[in-house]
């Protein structure tokens, strides 16, 4: 957090910064307050730490008097208009050049400079020739214009401020709406009554070929949707306007076009305090993704098959073979048996293979099958 010192600094760095477009009329001010006040020079300071500038001044003697912070000092010790009736008898000013030198400066006033948030930040002060003190409405007259002075530098500042924002705010706007318009997808932001408040070039495309109308902000979102499809339009709207998320994957067909599958979304869209102030209506075309899951599946089928062919037609003649074997040793080999034996063996190891194979095969058919159509 910024200390008052602090602060201060910060909102005088502003005005010191300031490219103040108002010039004359701080110049008149400054120029009213010599008259008002019947002296030979006015000033309009801004202090920064130790710094004094002067941003305007006016009358006679104003441009051969230096600057001195001396006659600013005082000002700043209270919030009221400083009058010195006599600079000669006064210590803060009576050995300063403009008192001891040919200016001859004998009177001196001020009003300080006080923002809307109560941070002091400069003075309008005058000087003059001969000693003197101000009637309550002179002061008065000094203590308004400074305050006018403050409220046209503030107001300087503030449409400063607001030009920097606001150029800000182009730039976030133009940089989304980039991003909304470079999508291929179809987007729709409607307000809680199912009124358009943004879209992009491709909904407005796809509804200007569909339906033949132009999208518009302001108008109501149904007469932009195919009729086939409004009635679950108008419902999935409700239930995110409800706060929750709708997705879907859905095959349409418009007449006259190739029909193609969508990922639907409707996404409520809420403020700062989380009030759900409208839905985001989004919808993709998936179809080439749909396309290449199909081929997935056809390529699994392929499998399959091929799978149940070689599990049956691989096994088969092993199958005769190993009937052939039981026959045989029922009716006995006599000295045969040890190589039967051994081919029984190897007729065994070849089915385990073949088995091995084909659950192999199937394991990676279950694996693929997890891509399929909704």
């Amino acid at each position: 957090m910024l200390t008052g010192e602090s602060q201060r600094i910060l909102t005088m760095q502003r005005f010191l910064d300031l490219d103040i477009s108002r010039e004359n009329e701080l110049q008149n001010i400054v120029a009213l307050a010599a008259d008002t006040c019947q002296a030979q020079a006015a000033f309009l300071v801004f202090v920064e730490q130790d710094t004094i500038k002067v941003k305007f001044k006016a009358g006679s003697l104003a441009d051969s008097l230096p600057n001195a912070e001396t006659f600013y000092q005082e000002v700043f010790q209270g919030q009221e208009v400083v009058v010195i009736p006599n600079t000669k008898n006064n210590p803060l000013f009576a050995n300063h050049p403009w008192v001891t030198g040919p200016a001859n400066i004998r009177f001196y006033a001020g009003a300080p400079l006080i923002t809307h948030d109560g941070l002091t930040i400069g003075a309008l002060f005058v000087v003059g020739q001969e000693p003197k003190n101000l009637s309550d409405r002179r002061k008065g007259m000094l203590n308004i214009l400074a305050r006018q002075a403050v409220n046209m530098a503030e107001f300087e500042l503030s449409i400063s401020m607001l030009r920097e924002q606001l150029l800000e705010a182009k730039s976030s706007a133009n940089k989304l709406r980039m991003f909304f318009e470079s999508t291929r997808s179809n987007h729709l932001l409607m307000d809680s009554k199912m009124e358009v408040l943004a879209f992009n070039r491709a909904f407005y495309n796809i509804s200007k070929a569909v339906m033949g109308i132009k999208v518009k902000a302001g108008t109501h979102a149904t007469q932009y949707i195919f009729p086939n499809y409004r009635e679950d339009f108008e419902k999935n709207f409700q239930i995110a306007l409800q706060g929750t998320l709708v997705q879907y994957e859905r095959y349409i067909e418009y007449q006259g076009y190739a029909p193609s599958w969508v990922r639907v979304s409707y996404n409520p869209v809420s403020d700062d305090q989380g009030t759900i102030i409208g839905i985001s209506f989004n919808a993709t075309d998936i179809t080439e993704q749909k396309r290449n899951e199909h081929k997935v599946l056809e390529q699994n089928e392929a499998l399959r098959k091929i799978a149940h062919i070689q599990s049956h037609e691989l096994r088969k003649p092993v199958a005769s073979i190993l009937g052939l074997m039981n026959v045989i040793k029922i009716e006995g080999t006599g000295p045969d048996n040890e190589n039967l034996a051994m081919m029984e063996k190897a007729v065994l190891e070849l089915d385990h293979t073949i088995q091995d194979i084909v659950g192999s095969i199937e394991e990676q058919e279950n694996q693929s099958s997890l891509v399929h159509l909704p």
